[in-house]
């Protein structure tokens, strides 16, 4: 329990910050290459690139919040840019975490329901609200949760602002968890195209 209460040092916690930041700026430029990639070629405009596209949105978003980095730790929890920085934490990771989840559903459907394009297309409405509507209800929700005893949800977490260390038990269920459940499905179905592919 010590190790879990141990704080960084100033210099940790600076280098943390710069390489933090330099890893922002290279997603940044990923998701910014393969937007544009989408938006200028339609040759790249298939199935799974366009959820490519779409959860590459929320890539943008989310690495926006890791640049802020300490930058809302240092602004208070109460400030605008900690709260911000919170907010588009626990929408954007998770959204993250539910595209791939998408994806993996399309070759599901794809290879072993032999869903064409276009219904697979006919399902993007579904993930947009999926992948997006739900961690955007959640990080919403977050804001207006405060007790006498925990304070606000969301503060300083050490590296930057999203749920507060008083509140360490919500990252895991409603974080850390829903992440990995997203997995399962691809992680199962890794037998199933092996056997498909022999």
């Amino acid at each position: 329990m010590a190790a879990a209460n141990r704080k960084l040092t100033a210099s940790q916690l600076h280098a943390l910050e710069v390489t933090e930041r330099v890893a922002s700026v290279f997603s940044l430029l990923g998701a910014s290459f393969i937007i544009l990639t989408f938006v200028l070629s339609s040759d790249f405009r298939k199935p799974v690139n366009r959820l490519i596209f779409y959860a590459s949105w929320g890539n943008l978003f989310a690495n926006a919040a890791t640049l802020i980095s300490q930058s809302g730790v240092k602004a208070g929890p109460q400030s605008a840019l900690c709260q911000f920085q919170a907010f588009i934490i626990q929408m954007f990771f998770i959204a993250d975490a539910l595209w791939n989840l998408a994806m993996a559903i399309n070759v599901y459907l794809n290879v072993f329901k032999k869903y064409n394009a276009q219904q697979l297309k006919a399902l993007e409405w579904k993930y947009h609200l999926l992948c997006y509507g739900t961690p955007f209800i959640i990080a919403l929700i977050f804001c207006f949760v405060e007790t006498q005893g925990r304070g606000q949800m969301y503060g300083p977490a050490q590296l930057w602002c999203w749920i507060s260390s008083d509140w360490a038990f919500m990252r895991i269920a409603l974080f850390y968890a829903p992440a990995w459940y997203d997995s399962l499905p691809i992680v199962l179905s890794l037998p199933h195209f092996a056997k498909q592919n022999s």
